[in-house]
């Protein structure tokens, strides 16, 4: 029986982490031919080089795609999509795949399902029909990416009918829930010591503290600097240690950064900063973590699954799905400062998030994302489509 080849296309730590126990599953299965196509963020020095953390899991590499335009102006990411299609088609060209995997709404959503559409390369896209009321460019490109996609594996009933109010057909979508939840949950537990170990901030003798990880907004270009300040800020009157992790690489990230980097640089015993955390050291510091505060998705789709309040900062993430443990607030450090004393003394708030219920799911998405991949009958009705209406 010929091995049904998928090659899946990672531009960025988060798309990875969040797809890894379905990369997993198909690349131990006897019957697939799983290789990854690694660009964009991933091969930066300057976010971290998170390519590493793929090529020490020892997936097949079926290449690399240097496209990034590292600027932080806007018009950085438009011209790193131009770049990146011609290379992809050219790569997609040799490799021949069966079907192609791309996740949510990054540039290689949107540059990976319109080459696999014009190419007539079956493409599979995680995460359609989410809807955010942050305005950001993402919403659009999640949209259209779902528009070129031949298969989609949604997250959540609700998504799915955003889908079909898209003219897509019901037989190719298939809910299956957020596949970072079977990696977080089944991610062995480290002791704290461990962690600070792995993290060499043993000498900072940390009792407690909070992650923070917050994105630039590309609506919100002029704001970053100001925006992240009033975060910081808020931040050095908690009694506790603050670890900080890169933002990613959309416009306005270097303000973030240049924040990040002075704030650390002034108060290291208040600030520690990293530019990019291994998954199972990244987990275990959020288990044992006060609160999780930016807008990082990981505080909407998976900090719920480990009991962990989320302060989700501005207008990123708006209007999601989201568990009780998560606390929106504005830009704005008195809100900041409330929620933190939300977290600690209300008891209600406190019971809500011990339950850890996540509407995203129970752990167990990726075996329903590989029995799709390994049954689903490639042929014209599934790569020529229609809409509905």
């Amino acid at each position: 029986m010929k091995k049904r080849k998928i090659i899946a296309i990672s531009g960025a730590r988060s798309d990875y982490d969040l797809l890894y126990s379905v990369y997993n599953k198909l690349n131990n299965d006897p019957n697939i031919d799983f290789k990854i196509v690694i660009t964009g963020p991933n091969l930066s020095d300057n976010y971290g080089y998170t390519a590493k953390n793929i090529e020490n899991d020892e997936f097949e590499i079926a290449g690399r795609i240097f496209n990034l335009v590292d600027s932080s102006q806007k018009i950085g990411r438009i011209i790193s999509i131009g770049l990146q299609i011609p290379s992809l088609a050219n790569l997609l060209l040799q490799e021949n795949p069966d079907i192609v995997l791309v996740a949510g709404d990054r540039e290689e959503a949107i540059s990976g399902t319109m080459t696999c559409a014009y190419m007539d390369i079956p493409v599979a896209h995680f995460f359609g029909g989410d809807i955010a009321k942050d305005g950001n460019i993402d919403n659009a490109v999640r949209y259209a990416s779902g528009k070129f996609a031949h298969i989609h594996f949604p997250t959540l009933e609700e998504h799915r009918k955003t889908l079909l109010k898209l003219g897509e057909d019901d037989w190719r979508i298939f809910v299956v829930g957020n596949p970072a939840l079977d990696r977080i949950l089944s991610t062995p537990e480290l002791s704290d010591k461990e962690v600070f170990t792995r993290l060499n901030v043993m000498e900072k003798n940390i009792s407690n503290y909070c992650v923070l990880i917050q994105h630039p907004i590309i609506t919100q270009y002029d704001l970053q600097e100001k925006h992240i300040k009033i975060t910081l800020d808020a931040l050095k009157e908690f009694d506790g240690h603050c670890f900080i992790n890169f933002p990613n690489s959309d416009a306005g990230s270097n303000r973030i950064i240049s924040a990040y980097q002075k704030y650390a640089n002034d108060f290291p015993k208040k600030f520690t900063l990293f530019q990019n955390l291994e998954r199972k050291t990244y987990i275990n510091l959020l288990r044992s973590a006060e609160f999780l505060i930016g807008n990082s998705s990981s505080g909407i789709v998976e900090v719920a699954s480990i009991g962990l309040p989320a302060i989700n900062v501005g207008e990123r993430q708006r209007g999601r799905i989201h568990g009780e443990n998560v606390i929106f607030v504005d830009n704005d450090g008195q809100q900041i400062k409330m929620a933190i004393h939300k977290i600690r003394t209300d008891s209600d708030f406190q019971e809500k998030v011990k339950k850890k219920y996540n509407p995203y799911g129970e752990g167990n998405s990726a075996d329903k994302v590989v029995k799709v991949l390994k049954e689903l009958e490639i042929n014209d009705k599934l790569i020529y489509k229609n809409i509905t209406y």
